[in-house]
């Protein structure tokens, strides 16, 4: 054969169909599932994705064989390939797991079989998964570690039946019941241990763990614990501080804790140069000043978190709503600072679209609109939306509000959706009560603080108590024809009893409230009122039997109040101050001729120690005749009790008489100062530390300032507010009371 015979040859080789060369890949004719039968086969077949006819590929068929096995229903899966003359024939042999007939756990005497069992994740007459077992018994422990048995053992055991069904055994050992006794920490230097400790959830036992649930050891809160200490470090300048995994070592006999914990603090970082970046709508020396972090200040994780959103906040309040600041932070080692960087896109700008109102099934939506910041077609303005929800909360008719923003076609609108949660805003009340002015006391009311979802408020109310009797019908229009204006009636019957005298107060009063802005507002007031002073008794002083008689009181009063409070059913800051000025007699007739002025200005002040808040009030009045009349006995001033001193009993830091029976003063002033803190905030448990200071007197030169201190307990309860307070005369005078323990049921504070 010459050599183009030869060439000739492999060229055709060289071009000829693979054939020649290999075999065709083969297919898969049939796929097979055998061994199942409770399992239903198309939960099998869900996680098989190889399929018939397709090109046969072993690492696919291998993986269909892992997810069956990955669902948990089966103890083993095989695989069976077969070849035939059509193709690969593959059959899918699975064992089924046994389903659970029982679950039996034992040796648990300190927590109810029925509180553990919520906690597995294994039910019965479903298939056993050992790996659910496995973490059933993992949530059980923490479970126990939650109530402060600490060192738990569990185990368990898992026996087949005949019917190939499995009872799950749940074996518990439980230890003595371990309360965290000592925490303590290693590496630090700049704060005490005493500080550290208040910014953990994981507390100490202490006197009232029994209520608190201090001591009790909980993993997740533990852990939670070190995040809360590093906050606080950053916060104070310590941006590369270390919290350490705790050391926990249970004692011996099983009843105490403690817990060391590391820390490497580092070194204190001072802020940098403070620089903005992108879409500037204001120069960067109008930007510096509206943030609270400043050059060369310790640096402040929290502030700076706040000037993020304040920069945020003033974007959006120019109407871009999708504004963008990116936080951007340089450490110097060398000055040891943080510099600072905010990168500003600005967006477009948004203006509101439509309003939905949503959830409120007996509020009418023009209730809950008159106290929406903002109106369809405005300019978009974060600062309006939060305002709206305050005031929304305020009204105390919803037990939540919710916002949303909602994106439209149009990317210059927005629509609002406003969800509400109504609250039940109506009562009937029949109750009893105990304090120590009235001593007993029977109540009942009628009252409907949204009548018919108008805002509306209704008041039908009575107390019969051993010092004070009432009768009061209350009515509030918030909106007079829709207008900011609210306008409103009472009418009453009011007697009290005192040792030597009594007297009887009927009347009412109209008043008009104008809002000026946001948080400021105007009113007025008439009352007309007939006082009547009766039983005065033998030994009552001169002065007391000098005001027997009836007599008219017709009395006009303006007042200004401005009232910033962030919540009025839980204040945590804000301000609360009025200034009203009465005049009675004169132009307006009446038996009585006075001029009255009252000022108060209260303020709560946010703590993050303990989640708590400080709380500083002070009131100052006088009351002045006019006309040569006197100032009848019933409109001077009683200093002393819960609401004003307390450590006095009412009107006993004040003027009394030869019978040492308290008679009120043309001034007062006095102040009150509280820390208010939580004790059991799910049962909305409070405690209060208070110093009060002042009096109530006749001349400046009468003026004697009468302090006490204390301490107390709030709860609002379901039967209302109560307040158990103890307060001591610190500076008793000859006849004066050392102590006075104030106790009351339903009255607001």
């Amino acid at each position: 054969m010459n050599k183009t015979k030869i060439i000739l040859i492999l060229l055709c080789l060289m071009v000829s169909p693979f054939p020649l060369l290999a075999q065709d890949a083969p297919t898969i004719f049939k796929i097979d599932i055998t061994g199942n039968e409770k399992i239903d086969t198309g939960v099998i077949v869900n996680n098989i994705k190889t399929k018939e006819k397709e090109t046969y590929n072993l690492d696919k068929i291998r993986m269909d064989m892992k997810n069956i096995y990955k669902t948990g229903f089966f103890s083993d899966v095989q695989i069976d390939i077969k070849d035939t003359d059509k193709g690969k024939s593959i059959t899918f042999i699975v064992v089924e797991r046994p389903t659970i007939r029982a679950i039996f756990i034992s040796g648990n005497q300190q927590i109810k079989t029925p509180d553990l069992s919520e906690k597995l994740k294994i039910r019965t007459n479903t298939v056993l998964n050992t790996e659910r077992v496995k973490e059933s018994i993992d949530e059980l422990k923490k479970f126990y570690s939650s109530k402060g048995y600490y060192a738990i053992k569990i185990d368990y055991g898992i026996d087949y039946g005949e019917e190939y069904n499995a009872t799950v055994n749940i074996n518990i050992e439980e230890p003595k019941q371990a309360y965290v006794k000592k925490i303590t920490f290693t590496g630090n230097k700049v704060f005490k241990a005493s500080v550290l400790k208040n910014y953990m959830r994981t507390k100490e036992k202490g006197i009232l763990s029994w209520m608190t649930g201090s001591g009790i050891l909980d993993g997740d809160a533990l852990e939670e614990d070190r995040k809360y200490l590093e906050s606080f470090y950053n916060d104070n300048g310590y941006v590369k501080i270390n919290i350490g995994v705790p050391d926990i070592t249970v004692s011996k006999n099983g009843k105490t804790i403690t817990i060391k914990i590391p820390v490497d603090e580092g070194d204190m970082y001072k802020v940098g140069t403070i620089d903005f970046a992108g879409d500037l709508t204001l120069g960067k020396d109008e930007l510096v000043k509206k943030l609270k972090t400043k050059t060369g200040n310790t640096f402040r994780s929290s502030l700076f978190h706040e000037d993020v959103l304040t920069l945020t906040d003033l974007y959006q309040d120019q109407g871009y709503a999708f504004c963008e600041v990116v936080p951007l932070t340089l450490i110097d080692e060398s000055s040891k600072s943080v510099n600072l960087t905010y990168s500003m896109t600005r967006g477009q700008e948004v203006y509101f679209n439509r309003i939905n109102i949503l959830g409120n099934t007996k509020t009418r939506d023009k209730v809950v609109r008159r106290e929406l910041k903002i109106t369809e077609g405005d300019r978009f303005s974060s600062s309006y939306l939060k305002e709206s929800k305050r005031k929304l909360k305020n009204t105390t008719f919803f037990k939540d509000t919710d916002l949303k923003i909602i994106k439209t076609e149009d990317p210059n609108k927005v629509n609002v959706d406003l969800t509400v949660e109504e609250r039940p805003t109506g009562s009937i009340s029949i109750g009893a009560g105990y304090s120590t002015t009235e001593k007993a006391l029977l109540s009942g009311s009628i009252a409907q603080e949204n009548f018919l979802g108008t805002g509306r408020k209704v008041i039908l109310d009575a107390s019969l108590g051993g010092v004070t009797q009432q009768y009061r019908f209350t009515y509030l229009e918030p909106y007079i024809f829709d207008k900011k204006l609210s306008a409103g009636f009472s009418v009453f019957d009011f007697k009290r009893i005192f040792d030597t005298y009594n007297y009887n107060k009927q009347g009412g009063s109209v008043s008009l409230i104008r809002p000026l802005t946001d948080y400021i507002k105007a009113s007025t007031r008439y009352r007309l009122e007939n006082t009547n002073v009766t039983n005065i008794e033998d030994s009552a002083s001169s002065y007391v039997k000098a005001q027997e008689g009836s007599s008219m009181t017709s009395a006009v009063s303006f007042g200004i109040q401005k009232n910033t409070i962030d919540d009025i059913m839980n204040p945590t800051k804000g301000i609360n101050a009025d200034i009203t000025t009465e005049v009675a007699g004169g132009p307006f007739s009446g038996d009585n001729n006075f001029i009255s002025i009252v000022g108060s200005y209260g303020r709560y002040f946010p703590l993050k120690f303990l989640d708590s808040a400080f709380f500083v009030k002070g009131v100052a009045g006088m009351i002045r005749p006019y006309g040569g009349k006197e100032v009848p006995i019933y409109e001077k001033f009683y200093v002393g009790g819960i609401s004003t001193i307390r450590g006095f009993k009412y009107g006993e830091a004040g003027p009394l008489d030869a019978n040492e029976e308290p008679i009120g003063g043309k001034n007062q002033a006095y102040a009150n100062f509280e820390w208010i803190f939580p004790i059991y905030k799910p049962a909305g448990l409070k405690g209060v530390i208070f110093f009060d200071a002042g009096n109530a007197f006749d001349k400046t030169s009468d003026f004697s300032l009468k302090t006490t201190a204390g301490f107390g307990i709030r709860w609002f309860s379901p039967f209302g507010p109560i307040r158990l307070e103890l307060g001591f005369n610190l500076r008793p005078k000859k006849g004066e009371r050392s102590n006075a323990f104030d106790f009351a049921i339903g009255t607001q504070y």
